[in-house]
């Protein structure tokens, strides 16, 4: 069976695009991947060996100058005592991860932990294909850590290639670890698969919502909505009044309005989905049943597309290609009302020189079903340094290392990190809102399917860009979803 599952892992790696959940590293999912195959395990052997030659090419393995001594505001980065100079000494882990920030972060951490307990840790990043590379060198004993989506992880842990954590939760963490401290729900679903502990969490993502707090207080605005729709101009709470203010603040619906576009999103391919899923949940759906068939197909599905082709109505023409950057640039320039994002949206509207910096507000999703990112990280089940690799986990993801994290947008995961003194002088505007959505979110970014997670993405972006581009119904698109992505699931059944 082991076999099985690593050549089937092998043959739909090429799908492994990065999540677009809220970072700078994000990729769109790749198109094209072959069917599953019965390849063998030899194939998969050497396919791993080249991916680990390659990570030795494009991994940066150069550590950071950070030191204990930076950090003077924090007082546990030893762990309650449990690192020890010298204990690691002439040991050495390999830690697998994204590029831009992950690998900052991941490389401040290296220098810590190597002035802390003298072990060595090895950053190697993988800006793309990172589903594909972690496979490879999971299956053939390259990393010991690696830091993925989350639905990527329960795919690793569905193939036994990750450590269950739950007894070094018992033996091998510190006293004041707490995993009762992560934000409600978000241990379950990060951390825990198939009855195991496979996973520390390392980023929190939900979707926000962003709106210009500015448009909405303005009297004159107030006045004009509430004569036109009977009722007050508030923050919209459901999709029908998401609209409806959408409606009211977009120029060629309304020639009063102050800003072009009552809407704005990231609507390319590799982030549509996202929108659909931020109301999925509103309207009565989920993207999957316990069963692995699709969730959507009592017409929800088609009312929560409808509602979304409906809004970009509100949105400008090119939000359909808009990217990350774009998307985010065109929203804190100040053309639109609303915008429904990943949190790291606020950099660009509270930055110095941005036309709405202390002009936006944060709330809740309109209909409290926000789309749910998320990033863990886990130790490779093959790694001979187990215990090593936990403290290493432990240190990234302890209460004191999340302020280490929280400048590089890698917001804290921990409940309590959100009232710490040292974290609220951060000055972050986003915090609130971002418990807020964290605490109902339900729709996976990543539809999490082991092996396939990917691949029904795909299958959902082209769908939903067809509907976007007018060339199907909303009818269409999601019988569409729901058949392909039925074929893609039904062809792994055997191994779920």
């Amino acid at each position: 069976m082991k076999r099985k599952i690593l050549a089937i892992l092998l043959s739909l790696a090429m799908l492994g695009g990065i999540a677009g959940c809220g970072n700078t590293a994000s990729t769109e999912p790749e198109s094209g991947a072959g069917d599953a195959s019965a390849e063998s395990v030899e194939t998969v052997e050497t396919a791993a060996g080249d991916s680990a030659e390659a990570a030795t090419e494009e991994g940066d393995t150069s550590s950071s100058d950070a030191k204990v001594a930076d950090y003077p505001m924090l007082d546990n980065l030893d762990l309650d005592g449990t690192l020890q100079p010298g204990m690691y000494e002439g040991k050495k882990i390999v830690v697998a991860c994204s590029g831009a920030n992950y690998e900052k972060v991941f490389k401040i951490f290296a220098s810590l932990f190597k002035e802390m307990t003298g072990g060595e840790v090895e950053v190697q990043s993988f800006p793309d294909q990172l589903f594909e590379k972690g496979q490879m060198g999971l299956s053939s004993n390259q990393f010991d850590i690696v830091c993925m989506p989350i639905a990527y992880i329960h795919s690793f842990a569905h193939a036994r290639l990750l450590t269950d954590i739950t007894e070094m939760l018992e033996t091998v963490a510190s006293p004041n670890y707490d995993v009762d401290d992560f934000l409600t729900g978000m241990y379950d679903t990060y951390s825990r698969y198939d009855g195991m502990q496979v996973a520390f969490p390392f980023k929190p993502d939900s979707m926000v919502f962003f709106y210009r707090k500015d448009l909405f207080e303005d009297p004159e605005q107030q006045a004009a909505f509430k004569e036109k729709y009977g009722r007050d101009l508030t923050v919209p709470e459901t999709p029908e009044e998401m609209l409806e203010v959408a409606q009211f603040f977009t120029k060629s619906m309304n020639p009063d309005s102050p800003v072009e576009y009552g809407y704005s999103g990231v609507l390319s391919k590799g982030s549509s989905r996202f929108t659909w899923f931020n109301h999925l949940g509103y309207f009565g759906g989920k993207e999957l049943n316990e069963d692995f068939t699709p969730g959507f197909t009592d017409g929800s599905g088609v009312e929560a597309l409808q509602f979304m082709l409906d809004l970009v109505e509100c949105a400008p023409e090119e939000s359909i290609t808009f990217d990350w950057d774009t998307g985010n640039t065109y929203f804190a320039q100040g053309n639109a009302a609303m915008m429904e994002q990943w949190p790291g949206l606020y950099m660009n509207c509270e930055a110095d020189d941005s036309p709405t910096k202390g002009k936006i507000g944060y709330g809740l999703v309109p209909g409290g079903s926000p789309c749910l990112g998320g990033w863990a990280m886990s130790i490779a089940a093959s790694s001979p340094e187990q215990e090593m690799a936990f403290k290493f986990c432990e240190l990234v993801t302890s209460k004191d290392g999340e302020y280490i994290k929280a400048p590089i947008e890698m917001d804290p995961c921990r409940a309590s990190n959100y009232e710490r003194d040292i974290f609220l002088e951060l000055g972050n505007p986003v915090y609130d809102a971002l418990k807020a959505n964290l605490a109902v979110a339900s729709q996976l970014a990543d539809t999490d399917v082991p092996y396939v997670s990917a691949q029904v993405g795909d299958i959902e972006e082209v769908a939903i860009q067809s509907a976007l581009a007018g060339e199907i119904t909303a009818e269409e698109a999601v019988a569409q979803i729901a058949e392909e992505m039925t074929n893609v699931i039904d062809s792994i059944k055997d191994d779920l």
